[in-house]
């Protein structure tokens, strides 16, 4: 089988490396004629392994996170003149927000860790535990003094499973749902996400004051009005700006504005990024402390991976490759550049 011959021989063979990313290198031999883009990808595999490995993901990903913060500038600055085009007021916008408003939630939480890759007897053990807390709980156990006994979650018995206050983003989509649905005072169904399985009491719930969360509502007016995006380009296209130029004319004219991003909206594109690191290293199986040879073992089986998850990773892993060749040394003695 390949991938077992492959992992004869993990980094430190006398070949001359034929991969080499960072303190990981593969020899020709290892590699048994893998075609030049499954060495690349292999590369790839190797450089998020070793983010993984030393706990660097949220470095790595910096570069995506702030182009993504210029994205979301950039949709603000195309729906203010999609408004100003149309002439909506934000006395218009406004009125409209208090009719649907959003909310800041205030959250405490039971976690029974059991991600979604783990095996079923170790789901259905992560469950069992919830519902007999949830058994406890609608016995007239004290939700505080149950989180702070029984919560997996780091640093819950301190804080009795309360979360810092959190908005629409903040939290991953189903624990979001599970808290929105309820009153202050209740507690939810057991509810599971990619983490494992909880359980969710609402401490308190505020309306967002209107200047939060006034750029939400103006993009969603602008997008039933026109195209934001269309319009933007008509501006641009009206000063004469050339292809080249028009994302950081664009992005200058945000500057001018004043527009940025709230720490929320900061915090919900960082999770975004968070999100997919998860998914990529349950995937894959990468791990923090494995030692270079450790990743280079598990590059090797991550590349051979028939999973259909492993293969829908490894190409977003491709996708991303601009990240893992500006943070790491990527060298393919095949391959210039």
């Amino acid at each position: 089988m390949l991938i077992t011959t492959m992992l004869v021989a993990a980094c430190g063979t006398s070949d001359p490396p034929a991969v080499t990313v960072g303190d990981v290198s593969f020899s020709e031999d290892q590699l048994l004629g893998l075609a030049p883009e499954r060495r690349r990808t292999l590369a790839h595999l190797t450089a998020f392994g070793l983010a993984v490995a030393d706990s660097s993901t949220a470095e790595l990903g910096a570069p995506r996170v702030e182009r993504w913060i210029d994205d979301r500038r950039l949709e603000k600055l195309a729906a203010d003149l999609t408004l100003e085009k149309h002439d909506v007021s934000d006395e218009v916008l406004e009125s409209r927000y208090l009719t649907n408003p959003e909310w800041e939630l205030t959250v405490r939480h039971i976690l029974f860790f059991s991600e979604r890759w783990r095996s079923p007897d170790h789901r259905a053990e992560a469950l069992a535990k919830a519902e007999r807390a949830m058994e406890m709980l609608r016995d007239g156990a004290d939700f505080a003094q149950t989180a702070a006994s029984l919560s997996e979650e780091p640093g819950a018995e301190g804080r009795e499973g309360l979360l810092t206050p959190g908005r629409e983003g903040a939290w991953v989509p189903e624990f979001w749902a599970a808290a929105v649905a309820l009153e202050p005072g209740q507690v939810s169904g057991v509810t599971e996400t990619q983490y494992g399985y909880h359980i969710l009491r609402l401490e308190d719930r505020e309306v967002v004051p209107f200047s939060d969360a006034r750029t939400a509502v103006a993009r969603e007016v602008a997008r039933q009005i026109e195209d934001p995006a269309a319009v933007l380009d008509d501006w641009l296209d009206e000063r004469g700006v050339e292809d080249a130029e028009r994302r950081d004319t664009a992005l200058s004219e945000a500057d001018r504005r004043g527009l940025e991003v709230s720490e929320a909206e900061r915090a919900e594109l960082e999770r975004r990024w968070g999100d997919q690191v998860y998914r990529w290293t349950t995937a894959f199986g990468f791990l923090y402390g494995l030692t270079p040879a450790q990743v280079a073992e598990a590059a090797l089986r991550a590349l051979a991976s028939p999973n259909q998850n492993a293969r829908i990773a490894r190409s977003e892993i491709d996708a991303h490759r601009d990240l893992f060749e500006r943070r790491y040394d990527i060298r393919l003695a095949d391959e210039t550049g």
